[in-house]
């Protein structure tokens, strides 16, 4: 069976998720508010990409065969199996090398960032904190899921990546009033769920719903990116929105990242985290140590996702 049918064939009916909806009114009023034809549908290059990264039966031979065909991928991949994240001193020759010697397990994350990057191009400095804060959840997520939600591990990239999607389709569409909604939330201690609600009949969760539902993003993914700044009592627990609510508030309260507004994020999201670790009953030794972590983790591996973006 081709790769590209492997990726898209149907499943039987009886296997086939109910595609999460968000509700007519809402959908009407955030695209009358951003625009009719604001949410893009994915290159087909990217389409490809990202349905190759979010299937869990693919194999190596499957990266190999779909990057075989595309330059610009190859291209990145060769050059992140070269770079010093990953060269072992024979250096990578081929496609064949490059996956071998990256791994499928990074190359999904690899290839969820370049989609990502490639999407709601904004040339300003909130778009490059959007940009970081994302990859900071994305990691995040991914350490956390190892120590508290090891049946997450496969999704907890992913889901950190695009738990803010519909952020960067607001920031796209309105710059600058979606800029003085930030900084005024940020500089009156408000979350951007309050923030936006001031000026927006809906918020960024209900866009990155909505976008995960054109492209049709699986339930919990789903779930992840509408419920991430819901109560604790209202969220699931051990589901995907929990993990990314929590890396969400770590790398706030830790400013991995932030760039300019850093100490801003770092007071409203702080004293939301003593909750967060109740919610996950985690001892304070242990709370220390992911918060210690996860800064050691976004210091040595955000460049080669931020090159990865930026190639």
């Amino acid at each position: 069976m081709s790769i590209l049918r492997k990726l898209f064939q149907r499943r039987p009916s009886s296997e086939v998720e109910e595609q999460p909806r968000i509700p007519e009114a809402l959908r009407q009023s955030i695209l009358q508010s951003l625009g009719l034809k604001s949410v893009p549908i994915m290159p087909g290059a990217a389409q490809k990409a990202f349905s190759l990264s979010t299937n869990p039966n693919a194999e190596a031979r499957d990266y190999i065969e779909v990057l075989e065909v595309d330059e610009g991928l190859s291209a990145r991949v060769l050059k992140i199996a070269n770079s010093v994240f990953y060269d072992r001193g024979g250096g990578s020759r081929t496609i064949v090398d490059a996956v071998n010697v990256v791994g499928t397990t990074e190359l999904k994350n690899l290839l969820n960032a370049t989609v990502l990057a490639s999407l709601f191009p904004v040339r300003h400095y909130l778009r490059a904190e959007l940009w970081t804060h994302n990859i900071a959840v994305a990691l995040t997520a991914r350490l956390i899921a190892r120590s508290l939600y090891p049946h997450r591990a496969d999704q907890a990239f992913l889901a950190g990546l695009m738990h803010d999607v519909g952020k960067l389709l607001m920031l796209q569409q309105h710059l600058d009033t979606y800029e003085r909604v930030i900084k005024k939330g940020l500089a009156e201690g408000l979350d951007s769920i309050a923030a936006e609600v001031r000026v927006y009949p809906f918020d960024h969760t209900h866009v990155g719903q909505m976008i995960a539902e054109k492209w049709n993003f699986s339930a919990d993914l789903y779930s992840a990116i509408g419920a991430h700044h819901a109560p604790w009592v209202d969220i699931e627990r051990g589901s995907l929105a929990a993990l990314v609510k929590l890396s969400d508030l770590i790398a706030h309260a830790g400013g991995l990242g932030a760039g300019r507004d850093a100490s801003s994020w770092k007071r409203v999201s702080a004293p939301l985290l003593e909750d967060a670790w109740a919610y996950h009953d985690v001892p304070t030794r242990e709370q220390r140590q992911l918060i210690s972590e996860a800064s050691r983790e976004f210091d040595s591996e955000f460049q080669l996702y931020e090159s990865w973006g930026k190639s």
